[in-house]
């Protein structure tokens, strides 16, 4: 999600969005959901959007920068797991009104978040990794979406 300052690209206000309406009137994480069926665990699903474009044309974020990425923050701050997908997103450039498409990755993190002391432990674990991301290729923001899940494995 690269770009100057003035841009702001969909997939982040999608996501925004998304989280807003998820955690209105709950300032540590979505709202509690229904009871999980029997056997289900009920957690937090958090999704992460991660732009490859980085600003001012300069080449993209490669796989094995993604991948070193991956290895020094992610698994550190989310050991017991996550999943990586290949994406494309699309946003408006404010400037030119072109949309624009750029090569993403997603990941997604099933976490406990059982009271208002883990989701906040869990929601700072989630900024330490999109501040990482921001800082190390100048992206202008990473995506997060987040909801209450049934989990069984």
């Amino acid at each position: 999600m690269a770009g100057s300052a003035s841009v702001i690209r969909l997939p982040a206000v999608a996501a925004l969005l998304l989280l807003t309406a998820a955690c209105a009137g709950h300032p540590q994480g979505p709202a509690p959901a229904a009871a999980c069926p029997a056997g289900d665990t009920a957690m937090v699903q958090a999704t992460l959007f991660f732009g490859l474009d980085r600003p001012g044309g300069a080449p993209q974020i490669t796989p094995s920068e993604f991948d070193r990425f991956v290895d020094e923050v992610v698994s550190p701050t989310f050991p017991d797991g996550f999943t990586i997908q290949q994406a494309e997103g699309g946003w408006r450039d404010t400037e030119t009104g072109a949309t624009i498409r750029e090569p993403s990755r997603t990941i997604l993190i099933l976490a406990p978040a059982a009271d208002a002391a883990e989701a906040s432990a869990l929601r700072d674990r989630i900024d330490r990794v999109r501040s990482a991301y921001i800082q190390a290729f100048d992206q202008q923001a990473v995506g997060l979406a987040s909801a209450r899940a049934c989990v069984d494995f």
